[in-house]
């Protein structure tokens, strides 16, 4: 170590002690406990830790002197419901399913039913023109496209 920089005898460095002013300020009391004694003896003995706390000075009696004003009530119902809407528990499987099926809004306790019900319509009336449009190849053909409709044999049916 050089003994004629006292700079060099402290545990503490300018690099640190500008991260120590920048996050927390140029009050001393603000530091965290471990490294105030020394960031002390760093800013007794060096000129150069001392202009980097006499520029934060400036700064700091600026935002200490910013008022704080409170929330407004239409502020805080909002943030209240919002965090309230996440805290819900989770829908039990019947709910969520009748949510799906209807619909949780006058439009789609609407629709939503007819969707519901028009997709095996569809789904029926797909099947039904397919199964006709074989039929022309021969009779078997619709027997045996029923049987496996029915998901058994043509002759367990019989």
């Amino acid at each position: 170590m050089n003994q004629t920089d006292p700079v060099a005898d402290t545990d503490i460095t300018l690099t640190r002690l500008s991260q120590l002013v920048a996050a927390y300020g140029s009050h001393t009391k603000r530091w965290p406990l471990e490294e105030q004694v020394t960031a002390a003896q760093l800013l007794e003995n060096s000129a150069e830790a001392r202009l980097l706390q006499q520029a934060a000075v400036s700064l700091d009696d600026l935002l200490d002197r910013v008022t704080v004003t409170p929330p407004s009530p239409q502020l805080r119902h909002r943030i209240l419901a919002t965090v309230e809407s996440h805290n819900q528990s989770p829908l039990a499987m019947g709910q969520w399913l009748s949510q799906l099926l209807l619909g949780t809004t006058f439009r789609e306790h609407i629709w939503r039913p007819a969707i519901t019900l028009l997709i095996p319509l569809l789904l029926g009336m797909v099947m039904g023109f397919s199964l006709a449009s074989w039929a022309n190849n021969g009779a078997w053909v619709i027997e045996e496209e029923l049987s496996l409709l029915g998901l058994g044999t043509l002759e367990q049916q019989l």
